[in-house]
Parts: structure tokens; C-alpha cells; sequence
């Protein structure tokens, strides 16, 4: 097995990506920008050296000069040549990798390297191996200062193998210095065995806890994270089949030193940092939480006070403190927090999601956003978003208004003709007509003719309703009408479909998808079909562009269906699936998830600015999130209060559900909101 492994990832890197645009995750692609000592260097760099380049982070840490540094899986060798650059004439680096078409392109470019270094002596050099068999290139024990690998060490099937190789190389007070991608749990052997999963990195990524348990057995006590970035696959098949798994991109550090201890301890030392590293002579970061300013002391745990006393750090650092006296932890460390069992059927409130905000030291949205402090609607609204009942033929999965059969509220013909009056003198444009079913409101044909006459009307269903003889006359009502139809099929797939919405529902969507087609909708300009996808978890929404050109093959190759286009929706963590979420003790995460990819691009677009949702009762809400909260808007409240005049531009309030409209892609009813 293992054998395969290493033979796929030598097709992968050596065959199948011929460059970086060829991966389908950003999973192999650095998470930040490199620092300024890395960027200087960069333009050295030969292009055929850096078009296959394939790293998740920037693991080249300061305080090279002179060192003998190990790079590990070093591909072509952009990284080994800014080590060489950064350790100069007097250091010398080792490049690994077991691909011999990168290794080759890596030797071919060796001497031009030198030449754009000024070197006068090469001090580099590549070796066609395994990373986990070190001794067998001939590196010997205690040899080397510092070893880095940049998104690598995931692919390989014998971790422990190689950090045991690794600890074996370093001198007492050498460094890994690595990035790699981490999991936030075991990973299922579906995607453990998947090749594309594995060659993107992603395959073989380490559960954060089981690292830290391999780090301490192989003789790394403790180790430290420079950087933490959430990874989100492009691709939507690997978002489907990772589903709510979250994997990050981190460069971490550990030293092979003497007497560190698991946790970070106080003994009272400080240390300094004498601004004297050629990379950077103004301040130096240790890891996420310690940056040393030149010659400002700093408080540090004993573990840290070990380390730069021992590593290559003591020619660049003063530590004060003996040590002699104990004080505790040094400081509060993250703390795992167990998923709690809660009580499934508890509404989520605002106070709900507000606890979970303050749990997590999740920021409010407003405080995210430069150069505005407040958000408003705009002028002129265009479309009045009407929630005609809750009653639903179906109990879907996702469903934050939780409509169901059994529900009993319905808009009355007197609310509609209230919103007819309002919708006619606001000067609004379009009627999006929703609920659980709006088919099962008895006066939907009526509201449907009526509108129409004013302007554009969506009509939002469930497709399966239609298939019911009471209800499958309005298909000639939406034809008559030219009602845009905007349909939920959550997947092409009837398993993922029947798993959000419920047995024996995906085949009747399908016929009616394709009587709909018959009746000319995707087909004429003036009969759109909108399909709507959802997500079944606790992730983004992927881009809509890429999912419809799949959808589009599918639906066409087997069912014989068009359509005009597709919108997807993201989940928001209220009703059913903020219930499931909170039961799973996911909600915080979720929640903490949307808001770290918060994009501040999507906030003029997002739906409520244009809109007004208007409840089944007449009660006006920014938009159909906040009606499921009772978060009430500010201006009129009831759409009685709009038959006389336009609705004036409101101040809109923002909460953590915002950051479901505003996260990645974004998402609205309308569907992303950047792409």
C-alpha cells in the first residue's frame, strides 16, 4: 500500500500537475504572503523553478547565515535556493525528493542559481530519495541546524518514520520549521485513500492532536504554530466529499532540545531580541502569539527560554531569569472544547447566537468593515420578498423556518392585497413569492395574476408539490403568468437530495423539471428556471458558475433537462439546521468558520439593502433570517404602514447570521454575491 502511495504521488507531482494552476484546492498553494526577506529573494528565482512550485505555506524561518539546512521534499528547489541565498557561501543546503523529474529540473538550474547568487562555490545540493530514509542519502546524525518541508510531509504514509529520521539529523537545539496541512479530526478512509485527495494535499493530512502525540513520542515535546489558515477547496466534488471536516494550512516549529517540558511554564525569564538577524532587524516573531521588538524585553516560559539559549537564536538573543522559581503556566492555552449535548428541539434565538459569538471571540460584523460604521437600505427598494405560509408538504433537513405539514399559518387575501397596494406604491420591481410551499396557500393563483400585472413574480418551490393533482393546475398558472420558477434541487444526486429533503422525492422533482421544460421554461427567454443548490453542512457554499456547468452536464446527460440557471445558497445556523448544529455542538464552529471568511466585497450586495420581507402576518422584517429571530426592523413594521407611501432608507443591524450572507462567495436568495 504504501508503495502505491508514493507511485501516485510521483504521477501526481511528476505527470499529472504540470503547474500550480493544476491544483483543485488552494490546499498545496501558500496561505499568506511570504515575508520580505523571502520576496527579495524571489526574483532570483528561475521560472521553471517556480512554475512547479507546490507549498502551503512559507516554512524559512530567520537566522539562516551559515547554517546546514535539511529542505525536505524539495521538489524543484525554489525553497532550497532562498535557503541558499539565505544561509550564504558559508552554509549549505540539502534538498530531498523522490520524483526525479522535479529533482532534475532542481540540478539543471543549480549552476544559473549560483550565478544570480554571486556565489563563487555551490552550496547546494539534491538528492534523489525518501524522506523517510535519510540515512540512506547519507545525512548523518546531529548534522544539521535546521530542517524545513513546505506542504509535503501529509503525503507521505510513514510520518512518525520521518519526524524520527528528522529528530535523529537535528544538532541539540536544531529546528524543524515546516508547513503542512492539518485536519481538525481523524479523516474517513474514503478520503484518506483518494488519490486526488492525497496528491492535493489533503489526503494525508494530520489530525492536529494525533501530531501533537507523534511529535512528543519521536522527541518533540512541545512545538509552536506560526500561522493557522482555514483551507476552502475550490473544487465542489472535494467540498462535498469533505463536508464539514476543516482543514488548515499551518507552519509549525519544534526543537530538539533538552529538558522542555509539555506545557508552557513561569519562571520568571525575559529575553530581547538585539535586532541583529540579517532577515529582519527590527523585530522577530517566534510564533502566533510572541513578536520581539528590538530591544524591548519580553516576558517567557521556561520552555522558550531553553530554546533560544540552546538554538542557533542565542547569537541573536539575551535571556534574563535563572529559572529558580516557579509561578504556574506561563499563559492561558487554547483549551479543547468537548462538544456539549444539547436539547435538539431548543429554538436558536439571537441570545443563542450571541452566547455562541461570545464563546467563540467571533468580532461583529460592523467591526470588520473599513470606512463604514452603519448599514443602510438604499433608496429605492426593488423587491418585496412575500412568505405566503409556513405549511410545507415536506420537513427538509436545512429548512431554517422549519415549515412542515403540519403547520397552520397562512398569509390571508386581506395581507395580500396589503402588499399588492404597497408593492404598487413603493415602486418595487420584482415579487418573490416563498414560504414552505406557497402552492398550498389557497389564494396563490390569485396573488400570482394580481402581481403579475405590476411586475416581475418569483414563485419559490419544492418541485414535489406539483405532483400532487390539487396542486398541479399552477403550472399552467406560472406558464400564463411567466412566473420565473425558482426550484430547490440541492445536488444532481438522489442520495445527497433525499438526505437533506427526505425519502421519495427526488425522482417526482425530476418528472416535474422535465414537464416544466416541455411547457418551454429553461427553454424561453421570457419561462426562466432557476435551480437552487444547497449546501447539506457546516460549509460554504462554492462558487455557483462551477456548479451550474456540472449540473447542467448531469441534468442534461441523464434526465434530458434545461434550465436557465442556478443560484446556491448557503445554510444558515438557525431553525432545523442551527438546531442539528447546536445538538452536534458544531454551532460556534460554523459560526466562527463563516465569520473568519468574512469578504467585505459582498456587503453592498447582500439581499436586505434592496428588499423588504414582508411575514405571512404582514410583519416587515430586513429579511426572512431576522423574521425567524424576531429581530424587528427599524421603521414600519407592519406592510398596512406602506399602502400609502415608499418605505423610507432604514438603518439595517447586523448579527452573526449576517455572516452567512457574507462569508466566501456569499450568499443570498439571489444566490452568491461575488464570484
Amino acid at each position: 500500500m504504501s508503495n502505491d502511495i508514493h507511485e501516485q504521488i510521483k504521477e501526481y507531482y511528476g505527470v499529472i500537475l504540470q503547474s500550480s494552476d493544476d491544483l483543485k484546492t488552494n490546499a498545496c498553494c501558500c496561505s499568506s504572503a511570504p515575508p520580505k526577506y523571502v520576496k527579495d529573494i524571489l526574483p532570483l528565482i528561475k521560472d521553471e523553478i517556480k512554475n512547479r512550485f507546490y507549498g502551503c505555506g512559507s516554512p524559512i524561518p530567520m537566522g539562516m547565515k551559515g547554517c546546514h539546512v535539511l529542505d525536505l521534499g524539495c521538489g524543484t528547489g525554489r525553497d532550497v535556493y532562498i535557503l541558499s541565498k539565505l544561509v550564504g557561501e558559508e552554509g549549505h543546503v540539502y534538498g530531498v525528493d523522490m520524483t526525479p523529474s522535479q529533482i532534475e529540473v532542481a540540478i539543471r538550474n543549480e549552476a544559473a542559481q549560483m550565478e544570480a547568487f554571486g556565489f563563487e562555490k555551490t552550496n547546494t545540493s539534491f538528492h534523489l530519495g525518501y524522506i523517510e530514509d535519510l540515512k540512506g542519502i547519507g545525512i548523518e546524525d546531529n548534522s544539521i541546524d535546521v530542517v524545513t518541508s513546505n506542504c509535503v510531509i501529509n503525503l507521505s504514509p510513514f510520518k512518525e518514520q520521518i519526524f524520527r529520521e528528522v529528530y535523529r539529523v537535528l544538532k541539540e537545539g536544531g529546528e524543524i520549521y515546516f508547513s503542512d496541512v492539518f485536519a481538525d479530526r481523524r479523516l474517513p478512509d474514503e478520503i484518506k485513500n483518494d488519490p486526488v485527495m492525497r496528491g492535493e494535499c489533503m489526503g494525508g493530512s494530520m489530525y492536529l492532536e494525533d501530531f501533537r502525540r507523534m511529535m512528543e513520542k519521536c522527541g518533540f515535546v512541545t512545538y509552536y504554530t506560526m500561522e493557522k489558515t482555514p483551507i476552502q477547496p475550490h473544487d465542489f466534488e472535494i467540498a462535498r466529499l469533505t463536508g464539514d471536516i476543516q482543514f488548515y494550512s499551518c507552519t509549525v516549529r519544534a526543537f530538539k532540545c533538552s529538558g522542555l517540558e509539555d506545557r508552557e511554564e513561569n519562571y520568571g525569564h525575559s529575553a530581547t531580541y538585539l535586532g541583529t538577524m540579517e532577515e529582519n532587524k527590527r523585530y522577530c516573531d517566534f510564533d502566533e502569539t510572541f513578536r520581539f521588538l528590538k530591544n524591548k524585553p519580553l516576558g517567557i516560559s521556561g520552555n522558550l527560554a531553553k530554546i533560544l539559549r540552546t538554538s542557533r537564536f542565542c547569537n541573536y538573543f539575551t535571556v534574563e531569569g535563572e529559572g529558580e522559581t516557579h509561578y504556574g503556566l506561563f499563559k492561558e492555552l487554547d483549551q479543547s472544547v468537548n462538544p456539549t449535548q444539547y436539547d435538539k428541539n431548543a429554538k436558536i434565538t439571537a441570545r443563542t447566537l450571541k452566547e455562541e459569538v461570545r464563546r467563540y471571540d467571533i468580532p461583529e460584523l460592523m467591526d470588520r468593515v473599513k470606512g463604514v460604521d452603519e448599514l443602510y437600505s438604499k433608496e429605492q427598494l426593488t423587491t418585496m420578498q412575500v412568505n405566503v405560509g409556513y405549511r410545507c408538504n415536506l420537513s427538509c433537513a436545512h429548512c431554517f423556518l422549519e415549515c412542515g405539514p403540519d403547520k397552520t399559518e397562512m398569509m390571508s387575501k386581506e395581507t395580500m392585497d396589503q402588499c399588492l397596494q404597497a408593492f404598487k406604491t413603493g415602486g418595487f420591481r420584482t415579487m418573490d413569492i416563498t414560504g414552505g410551499s406557497p402552492e398550498m396557500n389557497p389564494n396563490l393563483t390569485y396573488f400570482i395574476e394580481a402581481a403579475s400585472k405590476l411586475g416581475d413574480v418569483i414563485v419559490r418551490t419544492n418541485l414535489v408539490i406539483l405532483q400532487k393533482e390539487a396542486y398541479a393546475h399552477l403550472i399552467d398558472v406560472y406558464t400564463e403568468n411567466k412566473v420565473r420558477i425558482v426550484c430547490s434541487l440541492p445536488y444532481y444526486n438522489k442520495k445527497v437530495v433525499e438526505k437533506q429533503r427526505g425519502a421519495h422525492v427526488f425522482d417526482p422533482a425530476i418528472k416535474i423539471l422535465q414537464e416544466l421544460n416541455a411547457r418551454g421554461y429553461g427553454r424561453q427567454d421570457d419561462l426562466r428556471l432557476t435551480l437552487v443548490y444547497n449546501t447539506d453542512g457546516p460549509y460554504l457554499p462554492p462558487n455557483e458558475f462551477m456548479l451550474e456547468k456540472t449540473y447542467r452536464e448531469i441534468l442534461e446527460k441523464e434526465y434530458g433537462i434545461v434550465f436557465t440557471d442556478l443560484i446556491a445558497i448557503g445554510n444558515v445556523p438557525i431553525g432545523r439546521f442551527g438546531q442539528e448544529l447546536k445538538h452536534q455542538g458544531k454551532l460556534g464552529s460554523y459560526l466562527k468558520l463563516q465569520s473568519e471568511n468574512f469578504n467585505e466585497d459582498n456587503l453592498p450586495k447582500v439581499m436586505c439593502r434592496a428588499q423588504i420581507n414582508v411575514d405571512y402576518d404582514g410583519s416587515l422584517y430586513d429579511c426572512e433570517y431576522y423574521h425567524v429571530l424576531r429581530m424587528k426592523p427599524e421603521g414600519e413594521a407592519h406592510i398596512s404602514e406602506l399602502t400609502d407611501h415608499a418605505p423610507k432608507p432604514r438603518k439595517i443591524h447586523t448579527c452573526a447570521v449576517c455572516y452567512s450572507c457574507t462569508a466566501g462567495y456569499g450568499s443570498s436568495c439571489g444566490g452568491n454575491l461575488s464570484h
